[in-house]
């Protein structure tokens, strides 16, 4: 064994342990890669940076410009209505359409935006169907990953595989070359979620107890409003439908007092006490939580409860922000029923915070002095337009909306641009870079995001550790490390035959994404894929895709990917729950890797 393999292999065990043990941050490991590569002078200064100028890289941050597209003109939005609408109240169609629909959507866009975009839909639908949210999260998650597949954009790992087919042979896979592969792991894992998967994860309370980083929970704990705030949603067919709240006695015989109904994203004043309830209207109600339960049995209304968590207010599209009155400000001394507070802006006054202490009662009437904070409810368009001029100051901001209904009759032109992108990639009219490259200048010039917001939704994590950790696989190419990593794998299960070998490939590829993102897990095994390959005489496409099937099984831990991330405080997920249920969607990987792989890309060459 030389002293270049030694080195690469001694650098590449640090990488692992630095990743699994958290000792440096690891957004500042991929960078201490391309510096120990130069000191131990595995790779040329030239050859460090070739990782920045791939096509992978670009048409990476490219996904994400147009992924952000997509959501902020509210296509992705028009998706999840649909997803609401096609479940109805079955559990069973509940989790094949929360699982294979975003599966399908992360076949085009990033896994990541797809992921999170998707978790508060899925959570809006476990509260109406009431379903356990810890029994859909992990298996769209899983779905998302394994449907990234569908497509050669669909994970930054294939397109950093494709790139190194390319540079290693010349020719990388077409467009829709893995759809059959990625049919088929989509598929087993709608299946497996359905049949199994989900019944392996846990049924407890979901994680509502726990810190947010939601500024709405915090304000509602704040203000001691965790048990005076409620939202109550209307169920079709049940005696509320039709009736008033003034009919139902919300304040003569329940003591409760309503803030606003909120119907079809319309927020409703609050003398819309008089109004006939309609199915599927929310209401945010305040009152002491024995009477809201009263008021819940009597007429058939759903409680999902205090506003909480990621999804502030899970049922309605409404938000709290909150105000401070600065010295000067020409309201001090006038109220908000005054002011017309209400009426001007849309938005309702909940609590006062003065004197080191909330203020609940009558809010409206309550003279406003200097350095009271205000507590204000109201719909995200209400929050966002608001200006606080020189009356108020803001000291909890609405953040900005993710889908802005100004951009949405903007929708099916970035619709056009992703179609455009596919057609032309998938014709070979453009390379795959450049038509990402193309789509993400689209969206810039139709204004749907600006420059400034291009560059924010560029998940530059992943964009550094493509570019920093491509010259680890010339490394391992260049000193023969690959090579003596595909000689035991050929010395281990070669008397298995070349089906034998790509299981190993696929494991071992499994094995490293679990600890590493599966970016880097690509890095390390495509060279080795390749090496066995070429021993074997055998197509070094099959060996690539095993690749990338085995690294997109990233969800035996929560940290080999965003996306199971993502959902591990929402589903109030322990490693254990990653582990018993992702176990038996890895052995299915595994056996469609097998019984797939050698069908769409023969072993003979």
């Amino acid at each position: 064994m030389s002293l270049d393999i030694v080195l690469v292999l001694f650098i590449l065990l640090a990488v692992i342990l630095l990743f699994i043990t958290g000792w440096v941050r690891l957004d500042i490991v991929p960078f201490l890669v391309p510096l120990a590569l130069i000191g131990a002078n595995l790779v040329s200064p030239a050859e460090v940076f070739v990782g920045f100028s791939s096509a992978a890289v670009i048409t990476v941050a490219s996904l994400f410009v147009i992924s952000a597209g997509l959501v902020r003109s509210g296509v992705v939005n028009r998706v999840a209505d649909f997803l609401r609408h096609i479940t109805g109240e079955s559990p069973f169609r509940l989790l094949l359409a929360s699982t294979a629909l975003p599966g399908i959507f992360a076949g085009f866009i990033v896994v990541t935006a797809t992921v999170f975009f998707f978790v508060p839909t899925v959570m809006r639908i476990a509260l109406h169907s009431n379903v356990p949210r810890s029994r859909l999260l992990l298996p769209m998650a899983a779905a998302c990953l394994l449907g990234a597949n569908l497509t050669i954009i669909g994970a930054s790992h294939n397109l950093v595989v494709d790139s190194l087919l390319r540079a290693s042979t010349g020719a990388g896979f077409s467009f829709f070359e893995l759809l059959p592969l990625g049919v088929f792991l989509l598929g087993a894992a709608v299946v497996y979620n359905i049949a199994l998967g989900s019944r392996l994860l846990p049924v407890g309370e979901d994680a509502t107890t726990n810190k947010s980083a939601d500024p709405g929970d915090s304000l509602v704990r704040a203000y001691h409003l965790h048990d005076r705030m409620w939202e109550l949603w209307v169920k079709k067919k049940t005696a509320a439908e039709g009736k008033s709240l003034r009919e139902m006695g919300l304040g003569e015989r329940y003591g409760l007092s309503l803030i606003t109904i909120v119907r079809a994203q319309e927020e409703l004043s609050a003398e819309s006490i008089e109004q006939p309830l309609q199915a599927d209207d929310v209401l945010l109600v305040l009152g002491r939580e024995e009477k809201i339960n009263a008021l819940a049995e009597q007429e058939g209304l759903f409680v999902a409860g205090y506003p909480r968590e990621q999804v502030a207010f899970p049922l309605s599209t409404a938000e709290l922000v909150e105000l401070v009155v600065p010295p000067r400000s020409p309201v001090i001394g006038k109220t908000l029923r005054e002011l017309n507070f209400r009426e001007k802006t849309g938005l309702s006054g909940i609590a006062l915070w003065r004197n080191g202490r909330p203020w609940r009662t009558d809010v409206g009437s309550q003279p406003i002095q200097e350095g009271d904070g205000l507590l204000l409810f109201g719909s995200r368009s209400n929050t966002r337009s608001f200006k606080p001029g020189d009356s108020f100051r803001w000291l909890h901001a609405p953040r900005e909306e993710e889908a802005p209904q100004e951009l949405w009759h903007l929708g099916p032109y970035a619709a056009l641009i992703l179609i455009l992108v596919i057609v032309s990639a998938a014709l070979g009219w453009l390379p795959i870079a450049v038509a990402a490259l193309s789509g993400a200048a689209g969206m810039l010039l139709l204004n749907i995001l600006t420059p400034q917001q291009a560059y924010e939704v560029v998940e530059w994590r992943t964009v550094i550790l493509i570019g920093c950790l491509y010259p680890l696989g010339l490394a391992l190419e260049n000193s023969g490390a690959s090579a003596l990593l595909a000689k035991f794998l050929l010395d281990t299960l070669g008397s298995f035959g070349p089906t034998g070998v790509l299981l190993g490939v696929a494991f071992f590829s499994m094995l490293l994404t679990q600890p590493l993102h599966n970016v880097a897990a690509a890095v390390v095994m495509t060279p080795v894929a390749f090496d066995v390959a070429q021993a074997l005489g055998a197509n070094p496409k099959a060996f690539a895709a095993a690749v990338i099937a085995g690294v997109s099984a990233a969800f035996l831990m929560p940290i080999g990917h965003p996306a199971p991330l993502l959902v591990q405080h929402l589903g109030n997920y322990k490693p254990q729950d990653y582990l018993r249920f992702g176990l038996g969607l890895c052995l299915v990987v595994l056996a469609i890797i097998a019984l797939i792989v050698p069908r769409i890309w023969p072993f003979g060459l």
